[in-house]
């Protein structure tokens, strides 16, 4: 059993010589894609190009879908060069609200355009 682990630390030991040498093939080594999807407070198209247009120039950023009706940023990104909060921070940056994220899978609560329907029903006896 000795042998396989001298075989290991040899291996990483050699490691970062070869990846420091041939730096271009180094480049293919992928950080692991993360995605993360931001509540964010947007209500129009403008914001969203606005988003698209400065977060996917982050660094990092692999792919970017603003929807304005679910209010959300969902985001792909290389966890290598960069992280959640500094794509929250980005986008906070050009003056939008983050509200909170959305778990993997986790819808966005639409926002029930139904505000008064239950409220004024009573109200129209005043005659």
């Amino acid at each position: 059993m000795k042998k396989i682990i001298i075989m290991i630390m040899a291996a990483l030991m050699a490691m970062p010589a070869v990846s420091m040498a041939d730096n271009k093939p180094a480049k293919k080594k992928k950080g692991e894609i993360k995605e993360v999807t931001f509540v964010v407070e947007i209500d129009c198209e403008n914001c969203a190009k606005k988003i698209t247009e400065n977060v996917s120039f982050e660094k990092g950023v692999k792919d970017l879908k603003v929807s304005v009706a679910d209010r959300t940023v969902a985001l792909k990104y290389d966890a290598a060069k960069t992280s959640e909060a500094t794509l929250k921070a980005s986008i906070e940056e050009l003056g939008y609200a983050v509200n909170g994220v959305l778990a993997p899978g986790q819808k966005a609560e639409h926002h029930h355009h139904d505000h008064d329907h239950g409220h004024d029903h009573g109200h129209h006896h005043h005659n």
